[in-house]
């Protein structure tokens, strides 16, 4: 008897499932301070269903009839786009032909990464690059032209499915440098 007591006192309220008849006013029309987790103070939008809990912000919707305005909101989107095609698509490429050429990832160095963003006549936004690497051992003047050609071709056709627009993949045995310049 006295452990019911206890846990009268303890839960003094008998829990009901809420329906039409016990539902509480979803209105708070006096604007009064509520407890954290309650019904927000405006609850204007709650009474008339457009109050979403998952998202108590909302997401804004602002266009303009003329101008670029709508264009600059979707760039960070476009630019995050580029780099990532450039940086997971386009160099671990250029990096995986060299070591299937070369046999190891420590028989050249990373020597230059330029990238310069721009717009091109259509204003769409792309990304200048020119990556440059140096290896040792292409060093020399008695290299034969064809060798030369065929490793500049594997490089090539090994980045091609990257997308980008290759200008330049050249090697110069002169400094020892594969330089690969394009466009994304």
């Amino acid at each position: 008897m006295a452990d019911q007591n206890q846990q009268n006192n303890q839960y003094p309220f008998n829990p009901k499932p809420l329906g039409p008849e016990n539902q509480p006013s979803l209105t708070d029309e006096k604007m009064m301070p509520v407890r954290d987790g309650d019904i927000p103070q405006n609850a204007a939008g709650v009474t008339q269903g457009q109050f979403d809990a998952l998202d108590p912000v909302g997401t804004p919707d602002l266009a303009f009839a003329q101008g670029n305005y709508n264009q600059m909101v979707g760039l960070p989107q476009l630019v995050g786009q580029k780099i990532a095609q450039l940086t997971q698509t386009l160099v671990p490429l250029i990096e995986v032909a060299m070591i299937e050429l070369l046999g190891s990832n420590t028989m050249y160095r990373r020597q230059l990464g330029q990238c310069m963003p721009s717009f091109d006549q259509a204003g769409n936004m792309v990304i200048g690059f020119t990556f440059q690497y140096f290896v040792e051992h292409w060093v020399g003047q008695d290299v034969d032209l064809q060798a030369i050609q065929h490793d500049s071709n594997y490089i090539l056709s090994r980045v091609q499915p990257s997308g980008a627009n290759l200008t330049k993949c050249e090697i110069d045995c002169g400094e020892g440098a594969l330089t690969i310049m394009g466009s994304i």
